[in-house]
C-alpha cells in the first residue's frame, strides 16, 4: 500500500504523531498499540479517566513499545483541552495522522445506557471531534498526511439494537466524502476494521478467510501511514482483497 504522495518531511529525522480520539475504546486501544509497535508517538485522548489510566499503565508494560503514549482526558469540545493536544504535536514532532474513532463505545458499562442515552452519546462521538479536526488540519496538510475515520458497513452489521450505531457511521462515510473534496492534499478515507469478536458469539457467523484478515488496530494503522492518495474519499472494507494476509506470510 505505498503511497506516492508520501509526507514531504524527511521520516528518518522527524517523529511521526498521530492523534487516536476514543482511545479508551477496544479498536482505539489496539489501534494505539499497534502504532506504538512502529515506533509512533501517539497522542490519545478520551473522556473516560479511569479509563485512561488503566490503558496507560497497560500500555507502558508492553515489551515491544518502541513508541510513546501522551495520554489526554477530557471533551475534545473543550478549547484548553485542543490547547493542549496542539501544544503536545508541536512539541513531539510531525502529525502523520488523526484516526476519528466515531460511534465508538468507551467501558466502562457503555452499552448498558437506555437507547435514548446511547443516541446522544453517538451523536457526540462525531460532532465533538469536528473543532478538533479543524484545529489539526493545517498539520495534516502540510506533511500530507491521512484522516482515518474508523466506520462500519451500514447495512450488513445484523446487530440488535445498533440502529443508532449504524446511523452515525453512516454519517461518517459522508463525512469522509465530504473531507476529501474540501481538503485535497489530505488522504481522507472510512474503514471498517472488523466487529468481532467482542459483538460475535458462534464461529459460524465469522466472515470468511477470517484467518487470513487483519487485526483492527493492525489494520487502521496500516492506513493511518500508507495509505494511497486514490483512497481519499472513499469507504472500504476489512475483506478487501488487497488487506487480506498473503497466504505464505
Amino acid at each position: 500500500m505505498a503511497d506516492s504522495q508520501a509526507p514531504s518531511t524527511d521520516q528518518d529525522t522527524v517523529q511521526p504523531v498521530v492523534l487516536i480520539t476514543r482511545v479508551g475504546s477496544w479498536v482505539g486501544a489496539e489501534a494505539a498499540v499497534h502504532f506504538l509497535k512502529r515506533g509512533v508517538t501517539v497522542i490519545g485522548v478520551g473522556s473516560n479517566p479511569d479509563r485512561i489510566s488503566e490503558l496507560t499503565c497497560a500500555l507502558a508494560k508492553l515489551s515491544h513499545n518502541k513508541g510513546k503514549f501522551i495520554p489526554c482526558v477530557g471533551v475534545l469540545t473543550s478549547p484548553e483541552l485542543q490547547d493542549q493536544i496542539v501544544e503536545h504535536i508541536k512539541s513531539e514532532g510531525q502529525l502523520t495522522a488523526f484516526v476519528h474513532n466515531v460511534g465508538a463505545y468507551e467501558p466502562p458499562n457503555a452499552q448498558e445506557r437506555e437507547p435514548i442515552e446511547q443516541w446522544v452519546a453517538l451523536q457526540k462521538s462525531l460532532l465533538e471531534a469536528l473543532p478538533m479536526a479543524h484545529r489539526v488540519r493545517a498539520f495534516l496538510r502540510k506533511q500530507k498526511g491521512r484522516v482515518v475515520n474508523v466506520a462500519s458497513d451500514d447495512a450488513l452489521t445484523e446487530l440488535p439494537n445498533h440502529v443508532a450505531l449504524v446511523a452515525i457511521k453512516t454519517a461518517v462515510n459522508m463525512l469522509t466524502a465530504e473531507l476529501a473534496l474540501v481538503e485535497p492534499s489530505i488522504t481522507s478515507l472510512a474503514v471498517h476494521p472488523g466487529i468481532w469478536p467482542p459483538f460475535t458469539s458462534t464461529s459460524a457467523s465469522l466472515p470468511p478467510n477470517t484467518d487470513k484478515l487483519q487485526p483492527a488496530g493492525e489494520l487502521i494503522v496500516d492506513l493511518a501511514l500508507n495509505a494511497k492518495h486514490s483512497m481519499s474519499g472513499q469507504f472500504f472494507m476489512y475483506s478487501e482483497p488487497e488487506f487480506l494476509k498473503s497466504s505464505t506470510s
